[in-house]
Formats: structure tokens, sequence, C-alpha cells
């Protein structure tokens, strides 16, 4: 039951992320701001989705709910890398972090992801993994 309300409670944070973004502008962040306006969640749903990413107990709830907020919200790789640090282990970042991909409003940044992992070879292993074959900065 516990599991059912902690899904539920992120799918209403993310798709309020979703709703505010399409009534309005966004803070602009990251280093790529200028070439276009990136629009990301505010400050306190991110605040609310790590919260909740923290009340689970196991990092394969956490992987599952974290999947289903950036599938349906709008976060910026600083966002990402908040979310990721709750994870226990660099194996589930990585995972988190090569979905999420997909769906970060600034990927053009994932490189200052580095500092979010404990190995420097699981941050390559994202890196390969979202941007074959790109050189590191």
């Amino acid at each position: 039951m516990k599991r059912i309300a902690i899904i539920l409670f992120a799918s209403l944070l993310c798709l309020s992320a979703s709703a505010q973004r399409h009534g309005g502008p966004g803070p602009d962040r990251g280093p790529g701001h200028g070439r276009h306006h990136i629009e990301c969640a505010t400050s306190e749903q991110l605040s609310m989705a790590v919260e909740v990413l923290k009340e689970l107990n196991y990092d394969d709830k956490r992987l599952e709910v974290a999947k289903l907020c950036v599938t349906l919200g709008h976060f910026c790789t600083e966002d990402l890398a908040r979310m990721a640090r709750v994870f226990s282990f660099d194996d589930n970042r990585t995972k988190f972090l090569i979905y999420a991909h997909a769906y970060c409003e600034d990927p053009q940044n994932y490189y200052y992801l580095r500092d979010v992992f404990e190995f420097n070879s699981n941050f390559e292993t994202m890196m390969d993994a979202v941007m074959p074959g790109a050189r590191r900065r």
C-alpha cells in the first residue's frame, strides 16, 4: 500500500511540474541556457521528488519512482544530479542517469555529472551510453 501511495504521489508531483511548464516560463539554468530557454521543475517540486526518493528503502524502488518522475516531469542536469545522489550505489545512479538523459532539458550539460559518481569508471560508462564517442571535458 505504501508503494502505491508513493508512486501516486510521485506521479502527481511530476504532472504538476509538467503543467507548470506549459503554463509559464521556468527558470533558466545551466551553462547552455543562452542558446534557448530551459524550463525545469521548481525547487519545491525537485525537493519533493528528492524527499519521496529518500523515503524509499531500496534502490530498485527509488529507480522505479525516479524514472517515472523524469518521464513525466521536466528536470535539468543539476536536478538529475540531486536525484541521483539519493541512490546508495553507483550502479543505480548510472542506470537512472542513462534513462533520464532522453528526458533531460539540458542534456548538453551531462558532462557536469562527474562528481555524482563515487568512481570515474561509472561516469565513463554512463557517458558512453548517452553520448557514444564524445570527448570528455
